[in-house]
């Protein structure tokens, strides 16, 4: 069975970040089990992961949002698989398949991942060339930039 994580699943097009839980584990245990730690972030501290993997993948999508998750469960209960527990308190989670990723995610408001076009590639690094060269020319001439994390000199 491929392991699959969730840019895999989204082609990339959502954020992804890790849970902070991801942080603290033994390199050993993270290397095999990032899909686990996935998450693609949606507005009001909802967000999408990998909830089991057999016999299908099933994606959750956990959320405060009682009412837009009750929204998005009368949107998707016709597919198959789609199952909803509205029991926690003020809290509820939706489990559904990689098909409806992307319909689950819009309507949860999930953070895209910014693109830059082409030209826009291009201007970002001029700027960068720009400033790295005014850095340059700066330091030739004796100015001290302070380094981040360095305690201001009185």
């Amino acid at each position: 069975m491929r392991k699959t994580g969730l840019g895999d699943l989204s082609n990339h097009r959502y954020r992804i970040v890790l849970e902070e839980s991801w942080y603290h584990e033994q390199p050993e245990i993270r290397k095999p089990d990032r899909r686990w730690y996935e998450q693609i972030p949606c507005k009001a501290g909802a967000f999408i992961s990998l909830y089991a993997e057999t016999p299908t993948i099933i994606l959750q999508l956990y959320t405060p949002r009682v009412k837009n998750a009750r929204f998005i469960f009368g949107h998707i209960k016709g597919f198959p698989g789609v199952k909803a527990d509205f029991h926690f308190d003020g809290e509820a989670a939706l489990y559904f398949s990689p098909e409806l990723l992307d319909q689950v995610a819009e309507m949860a408001e999930a953070r895209v991942k910014r693109v830059l076009s082409p030209e826009a590639k291009i201007k970002a690094a001029e700027r960068g060339r720009a400033a790295l060269e005014r850095y340059r020319k700066a330091n030739q001439q004796g100015v001290n930039y302070p380094q981040i994390g360095s305690v201001p000199v009185r």
